[in-house]
């Protein structure tokens, strides 16, 4: 069954993409993503970041980064859904579990758009709409029904099975059936001009 394009369009294009850029901003602007973050609890840019901050920031930006990496060529690898839906699964997962590290900024901060900067319609409004893809992919949204496919009648079938040559007819006649294996052969000869006439 082929994927709709405005999926394609999407998980292999949009979503990498926009992925890379939060991986680049952890990896390299890191007081910036702090700040945007959570500005109060951000350290001094004078003062600098602590090393384990750092790390983490770099250990974040990597897994942007595998994030962006699998969703760009695993999905384009293949058009099995079977794959597709056992990697947006796991991703609608990790949209989940993004959303709730968002939670010690409150609960205001999920809907309240006014108040958002870049950093906060990444982590949410993005979010929200990657989660909706990913979920109405994973219900089968926009890929029709399969039309049931019922066989053939058996009066068809057998129609389509009878003989259609003058050998096939005459193999129908002079091939006893197991019935007339068990007559006498005076027997299965009578039947047999008997079929003979009535055919002619």
């Amino acid at each position: 069954m082929a994927i709709p394009a405005y999926y394609k369009i999407f998980f292999l294009w949009i979503e990498p993409v926009v992925t890379l850029f939060g991986a680049v901003a952890a990896a390299f602007f890191g007081h910036d993503y702090l700040v945007m973050t959570h500005a109060e609890t951000t350290p001094s840019k004078i003062l600098g970041l602590p090393i384990a901050t750092n790390i983490a920031l770099r250990q974040l930006a990597n897994l942007y980064l595998a994030f962006a990496l699998n969703e760009f060529f695993v999905l384009r690898a293949t058009n099995d859904l079977k794959v597709w839906k056992s990697v947006l699964a796991i991703l609608l997962v990790a949209d989940f579990g993004h959303l709730l590290a968002n939670s010690q900024l409150g609960l205001g901060q999920y809907y309240d758009v006014m108040s958002w900067n870049a950093m906060q319609y990444g982590s949410f409004l993005f979010v929200y709409i990657g989660a909706a893809m990913r979920s109405c992919f994973l219900a089968g949204v926009g890929f029709g029904t399969k039309k049931g496919r019922r066989g053939a009648p058996r009066s068809v079938s057998k129609q389509i099975q009878a003989p259609t040559t003058v050998e096939d007819e005459f193999a129908a006649v002079a091939t006893p059936s197991p019935k007339e294996m068990n007559k006498t052969p005076a027997q299965s000869t009578r039947r047999r001009k008997n079929r003979s006439v009535s055919g002619a």
